[in-house]
């Protein structure tokens, strides 16, 4: 055994479980939706993937007890915002556990089927909900995208408890866009 490894537990607790998954960082996001009386909502998820080209697909993994998940519909409109770097205090705004307004001072324009999307974002993705699958305390949603719209900047990046930043990002935009030409 290295002198890094430590031996193998049978026990595997939330803490430390959360623990070890916060070593991976992953991007930023806010998920939006409609409510049924049409205002805006969203929280905070940084568990977000891609999942097929064709179609196209993403999911998100959403804490079985969010209001998010309260009177979501199959095949309902929902969005994924990756947020920049620019954009902690929205992170934190949206992760707030008090539902006071999040989007007040938070600019947003309604996409595909009216979803929010937020502004200054790198990138949205509209989505309508094709999956709900329920898995421990998460439900893991699985959305089609029907509209991406993309921005220049760089995502906001969480790892081990805290917001990082990576270099910009746009070259590789660019270069697709000269061979689209």
């Amino acid at each position: 055994m290295s002198a890094n490894a430590q031996p193998a537990s049978h026990a595997v607790t939330a803490a430390d479980f959360r623990a070890a998954c916060g070593l991976f960082a992953s991007g930023v996001t806010v998920v939006t939706r409609l409510l049924p009386d049409g205002g805006p909502y969203g929280m905070t998820v940084s568990s977000f993937t891609s999942v097929s080209l064709d179609p196209p697909l993403i999911l998100v993994c959403i804490d079985r007890n969010a209001r998010f998940l309260r009177d979501l519909l199959p095949d309902q409109a929902f969005a994924v915002n990756i947020l920049s770097d620019q954009q902690q205090h929205i992170a934190a705004g949206f992760a707030d556990r008090k539902e006071d307004d999040r989007f007040a001072g938070v600019a947003w324009s309604a996409g595909w089927e009216g979803v929010p999307l937020l502004g200054g974002v790198v990138v949205t993705f509209a989505c309508s909900l094709q999956q709900n699958i329920p898995s421990g305390d998460h439900f893991i949603l699985i959305g089609e995208v029907h509209q991406i719209r993309r921005h220049k900047g760089s995502p906001l990046v969480w790892c081990d408890r805290g917001y990082h930043f990576l270099p910009a990002v746009g070259r590789a935009e660019e270069e697709a866009e000269e061979r689209r030409s």
